[in-house]
């Protein structure tokens, strides 16, 4: 009864760890199996070796592939931290309707990419969305045709994930700002900081684990949206 009751959380939650190790840790090593492997549309288990890896990497669309990944990941963190931030410190003011305007931020998280890249295609459709609007409100010479234009259509892309992305960051931040002691920033106001002075120099640097948090969280997006 003893080692029962000891080891009880542990037989709670095997099945979990268990079902969650399989479908997720087990497939991702049948999938680097898979890989070494002459499959094609279906699995074919007889291992070839890296011979596939240098098929891929001969591939002219691999190669734009990855540039898409290398440009979109970086700009695609770059701008959600920065927004992100920003919109996390103006709401640590306790301004007015908070709640309301986190609500708004957060709202493009909880639709699905795709989704948000059909509307945003719709959007940036020279024909349909922004630089018809311009036309048709009198600015006859305003163009924007990032979305048909070869080398540019990856920023689309980035400004459609920023969109839906940096209002969780806001969110991730503006929790790890309200976790920060109030003393502390009473201290450097006495001592004449300045309200920039205390986030750039005080209040952001106490905070390298949110932007450690944010930065995979961000990455996983990434990655996962460049996929899909």
């Amino acid at each position: 009864m003893y080692w029962l009751k000891r080891n009880l959380p542990r037989l709670v939650i095997a099945p979990s760890f268990g079902v969650i190790a399989w479908f997720v840790y087990g497939f991702i090593f049948w999938t680097i199996y898979i890989s070494f492997t002459k499959s094609k549309l279906l699995p074919k288990y007889e291992f070839w070796g890296i011979d596939q890896y240098f098929r891929l990497w001969s591939m002219p669309r691999w190669h734009v592939a990855v540039e898409n990944l290398f440009i979109f990941t970086i700009l695609f963190i770059i701008l959600c931290v920065f927004i992100g931030i920003v919109l996390a410190i103006l709401l640590d003011q306790k301004i007015r309707a908070e709640g309301f305007l986190r609500t708004v931020y957060l709202y493009p998280m909880a639709l699905s990419f795709i989704v948000t890249g059909t509307a945003w295609r719709w959007i940036l459709n020279p024909s349909l969305g922004l630089e018809k609007f311009a036309h048709d409100i009198g600015f006859e010479t305003f163009t924007f045709d990032w979305l048909v234009t070869p080398g540019m259509s990856i920023y689309t892309i980035v400004i459609a994930g920023v969109w839906q992305s940096s209002g969780f960051i806001m969110a991730i931040f503006l929790a790890g700002l309200r976790s920060v002691d109030d003393e502390i920033i009473k201290a450097a106001k006495i001592d004449g900081a300045g309200i920039v002075s205390v986030y750039t120099k005080i209040i952001l640097p106490m905070m390298r684990p949110v932007f450690m948090s944010a930065i995979v969280i961000l990455v996983h997006l990434a990655i996962k949206s460049m996929i899909l």
